[in-house]
């Protein structure tokens, strides 16, 4: 009778894990990743499935609509993954963050990770948007999402250089864009979309993925703790970009927040 390997038991609970998580993202029996690389890397799906979504993403702590609306900041703020982006902008909705948090979470780091970054993100959040069946733009929706646009940017402000630049282009995208990502905020309230904590959890995904804004992460730690978020909201939301931006990024995020600890 064969001993099974060490470690196989330990192995099997995180697949488990991962599996139920990722099943609630993608809503799907059998996520796509299992099968995905299969022909060119066998076994990295069950490494993804097992570490990402089995010991990190299933962490008590963070709840997991936060959970993925964490990974879409970190993505947006990275700007180089947008079909992961798309992924987990349909997971965010699949575990019930509505349209409003995904676009403003997208919103909210215009200003860590810069507008065409966030210009990206919008479009691909439009495309899932679309997808779901969000219809044509309409007037008044355009109109609202223009007024929002210039509540947050200024009259000719960058967004609207780059959004002239783009429907010089095709104008019925430049349209779109305004329309399925402004329009439907109210251009008083659309900063309402998230809570404090919530903002400040996102803001502190973003700036530890891109890993090079030490003063302004310590800053948006301190605002998590402001928030009446506590402590493992801040690591939780670290601990995480380690899926994402790497292991450094998330180590150096972590001693980030340990300063910001002892201080308190």
């Amino acid at each position: 009778m064969s001993t099974p390997c060490p470690g196989t038991e330990h192995d099997n609970d995180r697949m488990e894990r991962g599996l139920r998580t990722l099943r609630r993202i993608e809503a799907a029996e059998r996520p796509g990743i299992l099968d995905g690389f299969q022909d060119v890397a066998p076994g990295f799906g069950e490494l993804v499935v097992g570490f990402a979504f089995g010991d990190i993403c299933s962490r008590p702590g963070l709840e997991l609509p936060t959970r993925q609306l964490v990974t879409v900041a970190a993505l947006t703020a990275l700007g180089n993954a947008a079909p992961q982006l798309e992924f987990h902008v349909r997971g965010a909705r699949n575990v019930g963050c509505d349209r409003r948090e995904i676009v403003e979470t997208v919103l909210r780091l215009s200003g860590y990770a810069g507008f065409p970054a966030t210009l990206a993100a919008l479009g691909v959040v439009r495309s899932v948007f679309a997808a779901e069946g969000a219809g044509g733009p309409s007037a008044e929706r355009s109109e609202r999402g223009l007024r929002t646009l210039r509540a947050l940017d200024g009259d000719g402000g960058v967004c609207e250089q780059v959004l002239a630049s783009v429907r010089a282009l095709d104008p019925d995208l430049a349209d779109d864009l305004v329309e399925s990502a402004f329009g439907h905020l109210d251009p008083v309230t659309s900063r309402g979309g998230l809570d404090p904590l919530t903002r400040a959890i996102v803001a502190v995904a973003a700036c530890t993925a891109l890993g090079t804004l030490r003063p302004q992460l310590t800053a948006q730690v301190h605002a998590i703790l402001d928030a009446g978020g506590t402590p493992q909201d801040a690591v939780e939301t670290i601990l995480q970009m380690a899926v994402y931006a790497g292991v450094p990024a998330a180590v150096n995020g972590l001693n980030a927040a340990r300063d910001v600890f002892r201080t308190r």
